[in-house]
């Protein structure tokens, strides 16, 4: 159930510091669930040509310069020979192996991002290397020793990289990996940030998290930083709860932040996808979320911001009252399709309830909503005796979807979990988890075609020319005919895969960074060639 609802904003504005010049382009992004109502202000009309470069890669064109390749969160490459005539003659070119102290999710959950003649990546220890993109050779490595379960990321602009630790953010020469500017942004020990940096026109984005490791921190809430590139200084900040004493009981709940980068559309509106809120599903004394009455503003909300301001222009909720662990996090996507006969701009979102939406990027109306994978007992609240639920805690859409030519494509998780009104919380048995990927007709949800998978789809999808890659937790990775569904690749890496792949001119990046199934340490970074 979806709730609508209209704001003035909270935002709040730092001082304004002198950054770099133009690139004012933005490009969007889509996040969905729950009907928007918003009432944006005029808008300045934004420059084409600036808008143009932002939502392709611009002097970029060729690269991965950001975690989802472009402002938009696209994932889709087409200045690549990679299509369905030729992908089968894909070659491992050369192996990598990743350094890091595995945690439970392994050494890496992240996407390599690709600038010119170089590749980077960045462990779960917040370590980033640089790598000679045809030799896979180690150009510089930068310890930073910072360990974050992920999604983590890096993300170049303005001749300057960008990533986080778990505390804070930092800026890098590529050249050289040396220190242009760091910034904390949360004291150790009161929550995280586990997000890939964004960024646009002359601004970073990140966002801290409540939780440490799985373990969520009473009294903490996620916050959204926009910073000056040029040198990490505040521009303003966001609160992703609504509600300062966190709904009555802060010495209980948390809840709110990001794990996802957002999405910039043609207009200057920042998209995010908000978090859940937390105990889950409750506690001996409050089941069923009883310790944070209503409907738990702004987690899992997709949000509409202003980029420039932090002020909030609307928001959406999609899983109100959330007790299930449904999280709104996957990266949205902007794009442009036909609504009653006219073009108009879209964003989608998607996230662990298992379900897909898209809006009007400018007033979040509701276009359709799909449901992929299995549902079962995925609402109202929960008994007291023991009841399996799907999605579970570990399924839904966990990575991020892609589009292209106007099919969106959605990678998902079937893994069930047991929960009880006051617990249950727990990882499952990942041996049971399978998976899927869904094509969809972006103009009207409707499924195209789905393909079953082996294991649990946590590789993101990402597509060149008519060609969609996904992977699985097992290591697989494959490639389908994106009209058809038709396997045309497939190759088995010697680790699991819960990283997401990039594409640079002839060549797919895959990152295989935890143990999966078999508990392998063999963790490599994979160069697949023509």
């Amino acid at each position: 159930m979806s709730i609508i609802l209209r704001t003035r904003g909270v935002g709040r504005r730092g001082r304004r510091t002198p950054g770099w010049a133009g690139f004012t382009a933005l490009a969007a992004l889509v996040l969905a669930i729950g009907p928007g109502m918003a009432a944006p202000g005029p808008e300045a009309a934004p420059d084409p040509a600036a808008v143009a470069e932002s939502h392709g890669r611009g002097a970029h064109a060729r690269d991965w310069p950001l975690s989802n390749g472009d402002l938009t969160n696209t994932r889709n490459v087409t200045r690549t020979a990679i299509d369905s005539r030729t992908v089968k003659d894909l070659k491992v070119k050369w192996r990598l192996p990743l350094e890091g102290k595995p945690t439970f999710a392994g050494v890496m959950a992240s996407n390599p991002i690709v600038v010119g003649d170089t590749v980077y990546l960045i462990n779960l220890d917040s370590d980033v290397t640089a790598v000679d993109k045809e030799t896979g050779k180690v150009r510089w490595k930068r310890v930073f020793d910072s360990p974050s379960v992920g999604p983590n990321g890096v993300a170049y602009s303005h001749g300057l990289l960008f990533g986080t630790t778990f505390t804070g953010v930092f800026a890098l020469d590529p050249a050289t990996g040396r220190t242009v500017w760091t910034r904390e942004l949360i004291p150790a020990g009161q929550g995280g940030i586990d997000v890939a940096p964004h960024v646009y026109e002359d601004t970073v984005v990140v966002s801290t998290v409540p939780n440490t490791f799985g373990k969520y921190v009473p009294g903490a809430m996620g916050t959204i930083y926009a910073l000056d590139a040029a040198t990490g200084k505040e521009r303003w900040n966001f609160n992703t709860i609504k509600d300062g004493d966190l709904w009555g009981h802060p010495e209980i709940n948390s809840g709110g932040g990001t794990w996802y980068a957002p999405a910039l559309d043609s207009h200057g509106r920042l998209f995010v996808t908000i978090a859940n809120p937390a105990p889950l599903p409750g506690t001996p004394e409050y089941p069923n979320g009883a310790s944070r009455p209503g409907p738990n503003l702004y987690t899992n909300c997709l949000l509409a911001i202003d980029s420039r301001t932090g002020k909030l222009l609307w928001y959406q909720a999609t899983a109100p009252h959330d007790i299930r662990d449904y999280d709104l996090q996957d990266p949205p996507i902007v794009t442009t399709t036909q609504v009653n006969g006219v073009r108009t701009e879209v964003v989608l979102a998607a996230g662990k309830m298992g379900k897909v939406f898209a809006y009007r990027a400018d007033n979040g109306t509701p276009l359709w909503t799909l449901s992929v994978g299995t549902h079962m007992n995925d609402e109202g609240p929960l008994p007291d005796t023991p009841t399996v639920v799907m999605p579970g805690i570990l399924g839904g859409v966990e990575t991020p979807m892609a589009l292209s030519r106007g099919r969106l494509f959605v990678p998902w998780v079937d893994t069930p979990s047991t929960l009880t009104a006051t617990g249950g919380l727990q990882l499952p048995d990942y041996s049971v988890g399978r998976g899927g990927l869904t094509a969809a007709d972006v103009s009207t949800g409707k499924v195209l075609w789905k393909r079953d998978l082996p294991q649990m789809a946590l590789g993101a999808a990402t597509v060149a020319n008519d060609v969609v890659f996904t992977s699985t937790f097992d290591g697989q990775v494959f490639a389908f005919d994106t009209a058809t569904g038709k396997t045309l690749w497939c190759d088995k890496t010697p680790a699991g895969i819960i990283s997401f792949p990039a594409i640079s001119g002839n060549t797919l990046f895959v990152g295989a960074g935890t143990p999966g199934l078999s508990g392998s340490s063999q963790f490599e970074l994979i160069a697949y060639s023509l």
